[in-house]
């Protein structure tokens, strides 16, 4: 699997789960979603004249409009990857409809409250089993709140019959009034390792290979950072070169929000020729995916520490715009799994 740049692509906001650690759901899809066709999302990309890796997160990816025949007609010359909860019905077609060789992996986003409360283990099971049985690598995680260090056994167990590794992913942010990863206590993050790599050696084994291809979004890397992400600030990174980050609005960046390289709806992309050193406090995998820190040489760089009061108020006063953005957004097509 050869490709020349990845992007993460915020593909849509719409969620049918409700977890309390998500930034980037809505009740509500945003009007800019599904605004061009499939047909010319694969024009915009073709024309860079690169191969596209393109990791589809959201939102839930597979409430996007047509997202089966979006992911069939990118695959025609590109790749793909997925983070989604699985939840939806439609997965099986995409399990009988699309390539897997053309799709680097598919993340499942265990969110065990939210699949209690919807009753949702028996749906998950045939559809995991469906992308099994075409031949998708696939890997679970579990984001790793408080209450997530007693569940993790029991749902290791479950994904382990079906032939699945789960891997403990960290919260990055604020969760309950508190910033992780620095909130964990020790004996959490001992517990963490624990997990971490107890998942990596089932990886071996697992059905598909699910890391056979480097994933862009790797939780087995948390382990190394659970004590804090360090600040790349400064540090020179392909980010804007061989990496972008694509919104739901279009916008293209490097990597978090703060640089903008173009907007696919215009059909605008300016790369860098080089690498440049970070200039943006938010690492998503990719850095650390790159970086791997060993211990002894995270001490030489100063940890990411929670945003101070005037950021936080940003932060809120943002969230407050999104969310009446969506509540007022022409809701014509509202997708349904």
């Amino acid at each position: 699997m050869t490709f020349d740049i990845e992007a993460s692509w915020l593909l849509n906001l719409l969620c049918n789960f409700e977890c309390s650690y998500c930034a980037s759901r809505a009740p509500i899809e945003h009007p800019l979603v599904g605004r061009l066709t499939p047909e010319q999302y694969l024009d915009f990309f073709n024309s860079t004249g690169k191969t596209w890796m393109i990791h589809f997160t959201g939102g839930e990816p597979f409430f996007y409009p047509d997202f089966l025949r979006l992911c069939q007609t990118l695959t025609s010359r590109h790749y793909i990857s997925i983070n989604s909860n699985l939840s939806a019905p439609r997965v099986r077609d995409f399990a009988a409809n699309v390539d897997a060789s053309r799709v680097q992996f598919i993340h499942c986003a265990v969110h065990v409250e939210q699949r209690d409360r919807r009753k949702g283990w028996g749906n998950l099971q045939t559809n995991v089993t469906a992308l099994l049985e075409s031949g998708f690598p696939l890997f679970a995680s579990l984001v790793m709140t408080p209450a997530a260090f007693a569940e993790f056994p029991r749902v290791a167990e479950w994904f382990a019959s079906l032939g699945v590794p789960l891997i403990p992913k960290a919260i990055r942010g604020a969760f309950e009034r508190r910033w992780y990863p620095q909130a964990y206590s020790a004996a959490e993050r001992a517990q963490f390792r624990r997990f971490s790599e107890k998942a990596e050696l089932t990886l071996r084994t697992a059905a598909g290979q699910p890391f056979r291809h480097h994933p862009t979004i790797n939780p087995l890397l948390d382990r190394d950072y659970i004590d804090g992400i360090p600040d790349f600030t400064g540090i020179s990174c392909s980010a804007g070169r061989t990496f972008v980050s694509i919104g739901y609005d279009g916008n293209i960046s490097r990597c978090g929000q703060k640089t903008l390289l173009g907007n696919i709806f215009e059909r605008r992309l300016d790369l860098f020729a080089e690498d440049r050193p970070c200039d943006d406090e938010f690492c998503p995998y990719y850095c650390t995916r790159y970086s791997r820190f060993k211990n002894e040489a995270l001490a030489e760089y100063p940890l990411q520490t929670a945003p101070h009061v005037f950021k936080q108020a940003l932060i809120i006063i943002r969230g407050v715009r999104r969310q009446i953005g969506n509540r007022i957004a022409d809701a014509s097509y509202p997708p349904r799994p």
